[in-house]
């Protein structure tokens, strides 16, 4: 009789053994939902562009419209009071940077932009930069950076960082060649040789 007790317990006890969660079970769960916990904060972070790039690279072309946005400009003293609006140069050749002025490599860029200006300005192609405001830089760092690289063409502040997100920006400087049309005929990210965009401003322009 006492063995036949003896066995019952036993085998009560295996099944409650069975029930429960072992340790390494436990150490699994524990690891499964700190990774869903990482995962869920890394998409929930905005990104921020890096400005590690200094070579260019060109991006397929695009066939559609580029968006529209209309922002403050700023000028070497500051922001002007005016805005300016992507639509407002429909029917122009654009060349679209955006930067920030903290950017060493948006800076190499600042002298190239401001030869290619003078070259392709008189001949009705639009230059128009986007300050963005990553890492706090502000409207008066953008108008330091005007002042300090002489820049001639137009300047806009982005505060939120919005048009960079719009454009899918993720580096700096990034630049769209726009067609009159108003659809992307060129991409490029980093510091691009001179002759390459004047070659392609000229093939574009004419």
């Amino acid at each position: 009789m006492r063995l036949i007790v003896s066995a019952r317990s036993k085998a009560r006890s295996k099944v409650q053994k069975k029930k429960g969660f072992g340790r390494g079970e436990k150490i699994i769960a524990v690891i499964i939902v700190l990774v869903v916990i990482w995962a869920a904060y890394s998409f929930s972070q905005p990104s921020q562009p890096t400005t590690t790039t200094t070579q260019a690279s060109t991006v397929t072309t695009s066939t559609s419209g580029v968006p529209d946005f209309a922002l403050p400009i700023v000028g070497p003293n500051g922001l002007t009071g005016q805005t300016v609006s992507m639509s407002s140069f429909r029917g122009k050749v654009v060349l679209l940077e955006f930067m920030v002025p903290w950017c060493g490599h948006c800076q190499n860029m600042a002298p190239v932009l401001e030869s290619l200006y003078q070259q392709f300005g008189p001949q009705n192609v639009v230059f128009l930069t986007v300050s963005g405001s990553w890492q706090g830089a502000s409207a008066s760092d953008a108008a330091k950076f005007i002042r300090d690289y002489r820049s001639s063409w137009i300047y806009a502040y982005d505060s939120s960082n919005s048009v960079f997100n719009l454009y899918g920006v993720n580096q700096t400087p990034t630049f769209f060649i726009i067609g009159k049309n108003g659809s992307v005929a060129g991409t490029y990210q980093g510091e691009v040789p001179i002759e390459t965009l004047a070659a392609d401003l000229t093939r574009i322009n004419s």
